[in-house]
């Protein structure tokens, strides 16, 4: 099983954002179209910077050799 990549996920999503909030601003239906997506997106990025965090703090634990 491949590990996740918490930091580019993240950038990856705010990239789609930043596309989606720009595009929204050029028209006011855009942004009626994209305000469910900008919504989820956002609370998504929320989530894998909770689990990115969570990561970082389990640091792995390093075996002392006896003698």
């Amino acid at each position: 099983m491949r590990p996740i990549d918490y930091e580019q996920l993240i950038k990856n999503y705010k990239d789609m954002i930043n596309t989606l909030e720009y595009d929204s601003m050029r028209s006011g239906g855009k942004a009626k179209l994209n305000s469910t997506d900008l919504t989820n997106m956002h609370n998504l990025v929320e989530r894998y910077q909770k689990e990115l965090n969570n990561s970082l703090k389990q640091s792995p634990k390093k075996e002392v050799a006896n003698g």
